[in-house]
């Protein structure tokens, strides 16, 4: 999976969630937002939102859904340049990026990746962060007329890099990234959609097992990565069951039975691969 071509940099500006009305990005403190307003004139605003996409450019821009996997070895070579990133991705937590921002990307990247266990926890942290389940479904579904701009430009921008494998985005939508976003702003949301691509592959390495246990092998997926992902994932649930229990007030076992319905009604949709979009 080879790296995105916008170079990485720092971003400055904190972002506070968003709760009510059209999904933002937003929130930011007044020193920020005049900051941001500095960056532009009132002609470039006004272009900015002359330009949001629509979701016939989504639909263009975005290829299918597809369940992609990783090989062991790429995700040992993988997890070694993660931890270079290690800092950056620290600070994004820590709130370089808007959590519940952050998190909306998340959510799009794992339902362009089919993956439902990673899907289903970072709904749960969208919620927390207070993001509608009418704006994941948005975000899910490319209704892009009802998010925000940045909103509608980050989800379609990160669902285009993943289709595409890393490769490239049509040249009108990085134009648009750029009227919305920093370059800072560009390499922080680059580098939480690849890290979230690269759980996702690995937690659907581990789901091609259970195919193959039904007798229907995932064609990119090989059986050592499955036994390797059978002993890398599971042992993590438990840990992501109990601060979903903590941090929701449900049971764990509620936690565990929520997930289980997610990931069949997400993979219900799912079939045909594709045609959910």
């Amino acid at each position: 999976m080879s790296q995105s071509k916008v170079s990485r940099a720092k971003k400055p500006a904190q972002r506070k969630p968003s709760t009510a009305g059209k999904s933002t990005r937003a929130g930011k403190p007044a020193t920020a937002r005049k900051a941001s307003t500095a960056r532009k004139s009132s002609t470039a605003r006004k272009a900015t939102a002359s330009r949001s996409p629509s979701r016939r450019t989504g639909h263009n821009a975005v290829g299918p859904r597809e369940k992609r996997t990783i090989s062991t070895l790429e995700f040992l070579q993988q997890a070694a340049r993660k931890m270079s990133e290690s800092s950056s991705i620290k600070a994004i937590y820590d709130g370089r990026l808007d959590e519940g921002f952050r998190e909306q990307l998340m959510v799009a990247v794992a339902f362009q990746n089919q993956a439902p266990y990673c899907n289903w926890v970072h709904r749960v942290w969208a919620s927390l962060a207070g993001v509608s389940d009418e704006q994941l479904e948005n975000i899910e579904q490319l209704n892009l007329d009802d998010l925000d701009p940045e909103v509608a430009t980050a989800v379609l921008y990160v669902r285009a890099l993943v289709s595409s494998e890393w490769q490239d985005v049509p040249h009108d939508l990085r134009q648009q990234m750029h009227e919305h976003f920093t370059w800072r702003e560009i390499n922080d949301i680059e580098l939480i959609a690849n890290s979230m691509d690269f759980g996702n592959r690995g937690a659907n390495t581990w789901d091609a097992m259970h195919a193959r246990l039904k007798g229907q092998p995932m064609e990119d997926s090989d059986l050592v990565s499955e036994v390797f992902f059978s002993y890398l994932i599971p042992p993590l649930f438990p840990n992501r069951l109990r601060k979903v229990s903590r941090l929701t007030g449900i049971s764990v076992l509620e936690a565990a039975q929520n997930l289980v319905s997610h990931r069949q009604q997400f993979n219900r949709q799912a079939a045909p691969t594709g045609d959910s979009q």
